[in-house]
């Protein structure tokens, strides 16, 4: 197996000072979270300067940021079918049933913890205020994260915000595309890294002047339209079973944020729609 530059660097003989040391071993624990952020984000992270992470980075043998980034891209794209990783999650956390919900409880609460760093609280405002003077949010995902955009889209709905999920792939995709109408914002949930489908929703947001939203693990501001909102949710340990909880606490902020600042039309939509409860218990 070829050696992991970003896992040698942290060898003891490896030279680094301990504030490389520190910022390496940061970015070696946190690779999706790495690879999806800037140089000023990540030393905002760890509590140093873009500066230093720079040349902790220049310490490890890359030449720039984008050369550890296509690094990581590397160490993160190992198959990751499901039986693969909940094999891997098993041999992680073990077989026994208190251990097994321990752990994934445990994983739980570390994804929450993350989602309350000031950066990420920074990037849902500033979600909330890309999508503020929206008329429409049109919410894509895939595989499970479909059934995460409709569930949002719902939400959305009963506060009196218009919305429409969208998430079909090959040429069905076409028909999500024509759906987009200008004023849309557009929230996309997209993981790993982008595909034939991200790659044309985001060309057809910018050709169209969309703001967009990202909720990604580790897709990068490089390989997005500029502007694009990125928010970080993680899924999970790398290469275990992917957990949804972040991904859920960030579109409800968003949400949620949303209905503060459309406060008067959200409560009137409430109630509206507890009057209909009403006439429907009386029928």
């Amino acid at each position: 197996m070829k050696p992991d530059p970003i896992a040698e660097s942290l060898r003891p003989d490896s030279g680094l000072t301990p504030m490389a040391r520190r910022v390496v071993q940061f970015i070696h624990a946190n690779r999706p979270l790495a690879l999806a952020s800037s140089a000023a984000e990540l030393a905002e992270r760890i509590g140093t300067s873009d500066a230093t992470v720079i040349r902790s980075v220049q310490a490890m043998g890359f030449d720039s940021l984008a050369a550890l980034r296509a690094a990581l891209i590397a160490s993160l794209t190992h198959a990751r079918d499901p039986a693969s990783a909940l094999s891997r999650t098993i041999e992680d956390i073990g077989s026994d049933l208190d251990d097994a919900v321990g752990g994934i409880l445990q994983t739980h609460a570390d994804m929450a913890a993350a989602l309350q760093h000031p950066a990420t609280r920074r990037h849902i405002a500033d979600a909330v205020r890309a999508l503020h003077p929206c008329p429409r949010i049109v919410v894509f995902g895939i595989g499970p994260s479909r059934g995460l955009a409709d569930y949002i889209c719902r939400a959305l709905n009963r506060n009196g915000l218009t919305s429409l999920p969208i998430g079909t792939t090959g040429r069905a995709f076409a028909d999500d595309l024509v759906a987009l109408r200008p004023g849309d914002g557009v929230i996309i949930m997209a993981y790993g890294t982008p595909y034939r489908e991200i790659a044309l929703l985001f060309r057809e947001t910018r050709r169209m002047g969309l703001p967009a939203v990202l909720v990604t693990d580790r897709i990068a501001a490089a390989d997005v339209p500029p502007g694009t909102v990125i928010v970080s949710a993680m899924r999970g340990k790398e290469e275990h079973i992917a957990l949804h909880s972040a991904t859920v606490a960030v579109l409800e902020a968003i949400a949620f944020g949303l209905s503060v600042a459309r406060r008067d039309h959200t409560m009137a939509t409430l109630d509206r729609l507890n009057d209909f409860r009403n006439q429907i218990e009386q029928f």
